[in-house]
């Protein structure tokens, strides 16, 4: 992945942070991404992810999903968060008092009508500041990207909707290292010492839960690309509906160097969990609010 360039764009953005799905199997590696299909079949699929987004050859939406994207209950805090180093990433999984608390994604891309609900919340990042995120604008990559992992509601349950072509819609959001004026300390890392080794778990409760607008700050909903892809790790289903922000969220860089001081489950530094980006084949990628 190229090397960083600097420019800002910034947008800050209530949550429309990426979010691509973990259904992590726990045998394969970032070393050998192009060995995933041997195990996988569908990782050598046709609609693949990641991809580079090339914003001059995006197209204008359909008037059927010409409605507003609208996250609903992003502001509202879960019960706890189980927060797991599972030896590939940091997944945050959200526990609420009732099924109907859960945040929901619905409109915009999605099918009419349909409402996404959350399932987790996973990161990935580079051993540097010039690489991590798994998608990439015009050829460049960010320090990291969020995945916030949303289901379609009628199917009952991420296993239920992740066989489905249109079972899952992950929410992308980049991350930008910021300067001196953004704190490090945001709630998301504050567990992760917690989690070091890979297999630990720790669960968040009262005070130290969060919500989802609190994890990629400030912005719109209103700028960012969509197309249809997949999961970015093994079995890399192609369930996904793919809604990527413009531009970037801020990140601490002390908060960036607690992800990478994760290890993976073979005792070594948790870095680099990004997947190559994939071919397009024909796939159209659609900008929103521009």
């Amino acid at each position: 992945m190229g090397v960083r360039q600097r420019q800002c764009l910034v947008y800050g953005g209530l949550l429309l942070i990426a979010v691509v799905a973990t259904l992590v199997h726990g045998d394969f590696s970032y070393e050998d991404p192009d060995r995933w299909a041997e195990t996988d079949p569908d990782c050598g699929g046709m609609r693949q992810s990641p991809i580079d987004i090339v914003r001059s050859a995006a197209t204008l939406p359909s008037l059927d999903h010409a409605a507003p994207l609208l996250l609903e209950g992003g502001a509202r805090k879960p019960v706890s968060i189980v927060v797991t180093n599972n030896g590939h990433t940091a997944q945050y999984t959200f526990h609420w008092s009732k099924e109907s608390e859960r945040p929901t994604l619905i409109g915009g891309p999605l099918p009419f009508g349909a409402p996404y609900v959350l399932e987790q919340l996973h990161f990935h990042w580079g051993a540097d500041n010039g690489r991590g995120s798994e998608h990439t604008f015009d050829g460049v990559a960010w320090a990291a990207e969020a995945h916030f992992v949303f289901y379609k509601q009628e199917y009952g349950s991420f296993d239920q909707a992740v066989t489905q072509p249109d079972g899952l819609a992950v929410v992308g959001a980049l991350y930008e290292v910021g300067g001196d004026k953004v704190k490090p300390g945001a709630k998301w890392a504050v567990p992760l010492p917690k989690i070091r080794p890979a297999g630990s778990t720790t669960t968040l409760e009262g005070g130290a839960v969060f919500n989802l607008d609190s994890v990629a700050p400030g912005g719109s909903w209103l700028r960012y690309y969509s197309y249809a892809g997949s999961l970015t790790t093994p079995p890399c289903a192609e369930s996904v509906t793919w809604i990527v922000r413009d531009g970037t969220s801020p990140i601490a860089q002390k908060d960036l160097d607690e992800l990478r001081n994760l290890r993976d489950s073979a005792d070594q530094p948790l870095v680099d969990n990004f997947r190559p980006v994939q071919p397009l084949n024909g796939r159209p990628v659609v900008r929103y609010g521009f």
